[in-house]
């Protein structure tokens, strides 16, 4: 009896405790705290740029300026519009208007040349890619790349890393000012680390951002202003993901060939859980209508180097299940890609002077086994399952882990290799997403093992949370690499962007990313707010982020510039504030009328991928609210019942025992 009596009691103390414990449940996700500084405005304004040395050479003295900025007579509007950036950067920056010339006989006291214009030796370096040569020297100063698009990088890149400028925003540009410069000798070539550079933004296609960001996967030369983000994103790609009815079309052949389609269950389906279903790639006649297709849009392309083939986006179907296919993708180790990877080296075979691709992704994510890719197919290898709270380098969560492992392996088979990688919380796009800490060590990972690309999914809408500092970011990641200071960069530019303003933005910053540390969860891309409600999303957490914005908002009161800066960062914890579980109707209200008035003055008009600010007013957020309640309370509930389950039990035993015992005294 004795033990009978520690032992309920042992359960009911399991039981009292149990949600406690489920509440602070987490994954064993790890990731190191990132602290932003504040930078001091010495540092901010390069005032070194101001000391006279021997082995400098004077860009301007007194608002005044011996150069001229020679072009080639005929040069791309790309780099007519850099070399027009950089004139005004200088009289920004300086009070000098330095003339621009295509005049080659040109005199001046010195000459800033630029893209062989006077002569000047051009890099033949293969290995250079779209990089550049800077020269600075008693005669001047020269840019050149091995194209011009290397030249054009090698402007924006002495506007920043020379002259200390930093391109905030896509309509914004902080300056130095300094009417007196010196400029350093140097004769160095600046390469990129990463080959092709994609930030997929809002933002990055606005008003050419993408080409002072130095992204080359995005289409900056067009003058069609017509053209949406996705269209103007894959900058050298004919097609582009998720196509594979483009080049063999239910419309066209499922009434008279339904065998070229994908097998489910028995039957020849072209959608399936409601989405477009795949091809039957064990088919020949498949192979032979696809490369056709694929010759006929080449011939219509010639410039275009990466043609994509790859499957429709549908994550509940394996692929084609007829017996040839479901025999191959069994020999390749149960991935789809041992049909898909045989296909795309037969296309790769067929067009050497291309580079066929195809997604990594649900059903083809998995590396095959004994099969290797052709020098010329490149796999765009997604990052599922994904996290952006632990880095890849080091894999030290389940998530992160899992896609190291498969870069390792994919590696292995191609060195054609594009991440495409997700820093974006898709189902609440504006909520706070500290994921800055992980970027420079996900871009070692990439670089030790020879990522020729890197495609950053962020968010297609306006106005993520600190998008355009995380496109930045990303975006000089991609040209310096890893050694890049990621803290050093975030905080040049919190200084920059918000004034005096920014002492509390990096408050903030550090302790929303110092919370998320601490709690050692998972930061997934459709985490809602109870995934981190014992976190960085709490509401004692989110109440002391609204302290430190109305800190911040009284600091730089009555500066218009700084103050609607400021408002971006505050609509980030109005939405965080009207998600809260545990706050009462008149605070809920109050801060989705915030958040409402800070979307409709900058422009918000959606906070899910897939949701917009209106139907989130009207819709989405009674259920978003019902369900978290739910959340808070599951634990208790299913620790109520555990305890109820407890007692009947115990009640049941003593019966019995008191029966047993009942027994033994009859007898």
């Amino acid at each position: 009896m004795r033990f009978l009596k520690y032992g309920v009691s042992l359960m009911l103390a399991l039981a009292v405790l149990i949600p406690g414990s489920m509440l602070a449940l987490a994954s064993d996700a790890k990731t190191e705290t990132i602290a932003f500084y504040n930078v001091s405005p010495e540092e901010l304004q390069m005032n070194e740029l101001t000391e006279k040395g021997e082995n400098k050479i004077p860009l301007a003295v007194d608002g005044e300026s011996g150069f001229v900025i020679v072009l080639p007579e005929n040069c791309s509007k790309s780099l007519t519009r850099a070399a027009e950036t950089l004139r005004d950067v200088l009289k920004k920056m300086t009070g000098a208007d330095i003339p621009v010339s295509h005049n080659s006989e040109i005199s001046a006291e010195y000459l800033f040349r630029l893209d062989t214009a006077m002569d000047t030796e051009r890099p033949t370096n293969s290995d250079i890619a779209d990089g550049y040569r800077t020269v600075v020297d008693d005669g001047g100063i020269s840019i050149c790349g091995e194209t011009e698009d290397g030249t054009v990088n090698g402007i924006y890149g002495f506007i920043e890393d020379v002259l200390g400028c930093i391109f905030l925003t896509p309509d914004d540009t902080y300056i130095p000012k300094h009417s007196t410069v010196w400029i350093s000798k140097i004769d160095e070539i600046s390469v990129p680390a990463t080959l092709w550079r994609d930030v997929y933004a809002f933002e990055t296609v606005q008003n050419k951002w993408a080409e002072k960001l130095r992204l080359n996967g995005i289409d900056t030369k067009t003058d069609d202003s017509s053209l949406t983000i996705e269209q103007l994103q894959y900058e050298g790609w004919g097609t582009w993901c998720h196509n594979c009815y483009q080049y063999l079309s239910p419309e066209d052949y499922f009434d008279t060939h339904p065998e070229y389609f994908s097998e489910k269950n028995g039957e020849r389906v072209t959608t399936y859980g409601g989405r477009d279903a795949y091809l039957c790639l064990s088919n020949p006649e498949v192979f032979e209508i696809v490369k056709n297709a694929l010759a006929e849009e080449i011939a219509a392309n010639p410039d275009k180097l990466y043609w994509d083939f790859s499957g429709n986006d549908n994550s509940s179907l394996a692929g084609c299940e007829c017996a040839e296919c479901r025999e191959a993708d069994k020999a390749a180790g149960g991935t789809g890609m041992g049909t898909l990877l045989p296909f795309l080296n037969k296309l790769a075979q067929a067009f050497p002077d291309k580079y066929i691709s195809s997604l990594a992704y649900f059903h083809t994510l998995k590396a095959p086994k004994n099969i290797k890719a052709e020098p010329n197919v490149v796999i765009k290898l997604c990052s599922m399952p994904g996290d952006q709270s632990s880095s890849y380098l080091y894999g030290e969560n389940r998530n992160s882990r899992v896609f190291k492992e498969q870069v390792e392996e994919w590696s292995k088979i191609t060195d054609k290799l594009v991440i495409w990688d997700y820093v974006v919380n898709f189902s609440h796009l504006v909520m706070p997403f500290p994921n800055f800490s992980v970027q420079a060590d996900n871009q070692k990972f990439y670089e030790e093992n020879g990522i020729i690309g890197v495609f950053h999914q962020a968010s297609r809408e306006k106005g993520g949370e600190f998008a355009c500092l995380r496109a930045y970011v990303l975006s000089r990641l991609m040209w310096e690499g890893s050694d890049m200071d990621v803290e050093k960069c975030v905080s040049k530019y919190i200084c920059a962007y918000f004034g005096d303003a920014a002492p509390m933005i990096i408050k903030y910053m550090n302790l929303c990313s110092a919370e998320h540390s601490a709690s050692n969860k998972a930061l997934g891309l459709y985490d809602g707010l109870m995934a981190h409600y014992n976190g960085y999303l709490s509401k004692s957490n989110v109440e002391r982020y609204k302290e430190l914005i109305d800190e911040a908002k009284a600091a730089v009161k009555g500066d218009t510039l700084y103050e609607n800066r400021v408002e971006e960062v505050e609509l980030s914890i109005a939405y965080a504030t009207v998600l809260q579980p545990e706050i009462s109707n008149d605070e809920r209200q109050a801060a989705l009328n915030l958040l409402n008035e800070l979307c409709d003055k900058h422009g918000i008009t959606m906070v899910c991928e897939w949701d917009s600010l209106e139907n989130f007013n009207q819709n989405s957020l009674s259920g978003i609210i019902a369900g978290e309640k739910k959340q808070l309370m599951l634990p208790y509930l299913i620790g109520g019942g555990i305890c109820a389950g407890i007692v009947i039990i115990t009640a049941a035993a003593i019966i019995v025992f008191k029966g047993i015992k009942k027994k033994r005294s009859v007898k």
